[in-house]
């Protein structure tokens, strides 16, 4: 079964995700960002700037789950449980901040899109 941990970007996934895997050896710690630079050069374009790519990509990391379901996996994921229907999903964590934090944390990355798109996204997704 999978254990999914969903967040807007800057809440922390990626930073959670690298500090769990080393506690958990025996689980799949899959951070959905990860699959992010391979799949740009796959695809020519860098998937979060390009919509029609999503669904693509989806079923990408998707695949992965699947090939890797018959161990625990924790997937960490910006989607929402009806965008992930029908995923062996048993459970769901949400990982929040505040703005500030968010802003804070998303100025410390290389970006291809402006904060103010992250913190939207996050405004959207704690209604």
């Amino acid at each position: 079964m999978v254990t999914a941990v969903l967040g807007a970007p800057g809440s922390g996934k990626s930073t959670l995700a690298s500090l769990l895997a080393p506690l958990l050896p025996t689980y799949v710690v899959l951070d959905w960002d990860s699959l992010m630079i391979p799949a740009a050069a796959l695809a020519g374009r860098y998937i979060r700037q390009h919509p029609e790519t999503w669904p693509a990509y989806r079923q990408l990391v998707r695949a992965v789950v699947d090939a890797v379901a018959h161990l625990p996996v924790v997937l960490f994921t910006v989607c929402t449980p009806d965008e992930l229907a029908g995923w062996p999903i048993g459970s769901w964590i949400l990982l929040d901040c505040t703005d500030q934090e968010r802003r804070r944390r998303l100025g410390q990355q290389p970006r291809h899109e402006p904060p103010e798109v992250a913190l939207r996204d996050a405004q959207e997704r704690s209604r």
